[in-house]
């Protein structure tokens, strides 16, 4: 019973860490393709010229800087 108990803990630990691994790992981007939609991806892409902004940490600051990203910036100033 406590080799079984041992296995047990053991594969919960390597899961653990696996699935931190992969949280601690992951950036995300802000790109633009040919035809000027925007997205998030998880990966850099290869072409640097479409990424718009990141790293980012999460997904959703991401997505938030996608949706800052399409507003343009009105002048503080008046003409």
């Amino acid at each position: 019973m406590s080799k079984m108990m041992r296995l047990v803990v053991v594969c919960f630990a390597l899961i653990c860490f696996g699935t931190a691994t992969l949280a601690i790992g992951a950036e995300f981007y802000v790109v633009k393709d040919a035809s000027g939609k925007t997205a998030v991806v998880d990966a850099k892409p290869a072409d640097v010229k479409s990424v718009v902004k990141g790293p980012f940490k999460t997904k959703d600051e991401a997505e938030k800087a996608m949706k800052s990203a399409g507003k343009p910036k009105l002048p503080e100033e008046g003409c």
